[in-house]
């Protein structure tokens, strides 16, 4: 990463990433522009962050400003549109390229992701202000139920039926196992699930942030930066244990690298 910010300036082919609102949530935000990082790290090419003015974009951060670009800039150049992975190969010197994250869903890896994120992002004040567990140390449980049982207008749910899929008694035995020597921040995409397990085991943390999928256009900015405020909390735990399948807290992890396991 150090020797390709170096050179960074000096780089003639340019892609641009298109993250708009629709395009995922905040794992796919970050796990899709890594991905295209990692891309023009190898080959040499200069990557660009495309300012939408989504929600997102004020609470999480690039590190290196010069990687944003306006709209503005690419609508008064010439610019193409990068269909698939493959068309990478044939970009010019002199125009823009523009790729969203939907040209990566069928190439794309966790495991190939390497670079912290905390080298690439990083979270504003209002995201890390009045946080719980400041100085504590503890492990995170998350759960992801999926789009289907989210608390939200079901009008605005992109995928109605998703569902993800989990084992309800592995949750009870990790906490049962852990609850007594260490600290637990339960986590979960339902705040009725999350309260019903907080009934249960009066013991683990949870946040009382009224969340939402950054993805919906009826998800309000407060609900976003509850959202990235879990995420915060997340990427700093000792360890990430997950109940289901869920890009969120994998991506989470990947900010300084901490351990990760899965439970399902």
């Amino acid at each position: 990463m150090e020797s390709y910010l170096k050179i960074y300036d000096t780089l003639e082919r340019k892609i641009v990433y298109d993250f708009r609102l629709g395009s995922g949530g905040i794992g796919d935000l970050t796990k899709f522009f890594v991905h295209l990082l990692n891309i023009c790290i190898d080959q040499k090419i200069k990557i660009h962050y495309l300012i939408n003015n989504i929600p997102a974009e004020k609470y999480l951060k690039l590190c290196h400003p010069k990687m944003y670009i306006t709209p503005e800039t690419i609508l008064k150049s010439k610019y193409h549109i990068i269909q698939q992975p493959s068309d990478i190969a044939n970009i010019n010197n002199t125009d823009y390229y523009v790729v969203t994250p939907f040209a990566f869903y069928d190439s794309f890896s966790f495991d190939a992701i390497t670079i912290p994120l905390q080298d690439v992002f990083y979270f504003t004040d209002e995201v890390k202000r009045h946080m719980i567990l400041k100085n504590e140390k503890y492990i995170s449980l998350h759960l992801r139920m999926g789009d289907k049982h989210l608390e939200t207008d079901k009008r605005f749910v992109c995928c109605k039926e998703d569902s993800r899929t989990f084992h309800e008694a592995n949750i009870f035995e990790f906490i049962e196992k852990n609850q007594d020597n260490k600290t637990i921040l339960f986590l979960c995409d339902n705040n009725n699930y999350k309260l019903k397990l907080k009934s249960k085991y009066e013991n683990i943390l949870i946040t009382d942030f009224d969340i939402g999928h950054t993805s919906f256009i009826n998800t309000t900015e407060l609900q976003v930066l509850n959202t990235l405020k879990e995420f915060y909390l997340l990427s700093n735990s000792e360890e990430i244990y997950i109940a289901s399948y869920s890009g969120f807290s994998r991506m989470a992890s990947k900010f300084k690298n901490i351990p990760i396991h899965e439970l399902y």
